[in-house]
């Protein structure tokens, strides 16, 4: 069995409790050693590198400041359920609107593959109905059109990229 680098960089560092029996290894075992030497090198070559003053100070950029917090803070938790919340009711308010006020946009090409999406539903519904489970109603599903659901989705995106502004705006102060 060989030593591991942790090993030898803990032998390296003068940091380990096994000396002994880590140098009869390194004296029976060429591998070993020859990794060992190597990794010698490799610390004597990097010591040998001239220090160089960095352009600017990174430390503070990276310096903790204080104890990481393991949950969200309160307003942000708020801010993403009430964003969820504000989309989906505008998606509800927005569908109605939608199918009255824009009825010029041809979507009868699209029809036919939302007919199948649906007849697959009622066909996988009546499927699970033969199951000896409990009875699952049957929930209607709405065929909408696509004028109305790209307005919906529009509406949901506004409010989203809202929400996301209110996000960062707190973040920010």
């Amino acid at each position: 069995m060989h030593l591991t680098d942790e090993q030898l960089n803990e032998y390296l560092d003068n940091e380990t409790n096994e000396r002994e029996q880590i140098e009869l290894h390194l004296h029976s075992c060429n591998e070993c050693n020859a990794r060992f030497s190597d990794l010698q090198n490799l610390f004597l070559e990097l010591d040998s590198l001239p220090d160089l003053q960095l352009t600017r100070d990174l430390s503070t950029r990276f310096a903790t400041k204080g104890q990481l917090t393991l949950q969200l803070p309160h307003w942000l938790t708020l801010t993403v359920f009430a964003q969820a919340a504000l989309a989906l009711i505008a998606l509800i308010i927005s569908i109605p609107f939608i199918t009255t006020y824009i009825p010029q946009i041809d979507v009868a090409s699209l029809t036919s593959p939302l007919f199948e999406i649906q007849s697959l539903w009622n066909t996988w519904l009546d499927s699970l109905s033969t199951l000896q489970l409990p009875t699952i109603p049957e929930l209607p599903i709405p065929v909408l059109e696509m004028s109305s659901l790209l307005l919906a989705l529009a509406g949901i995106f506004v409010i989203w990229i809202f929400g996301n502004g209110l996000l960062l705006r707190n973040q920010i102060r």
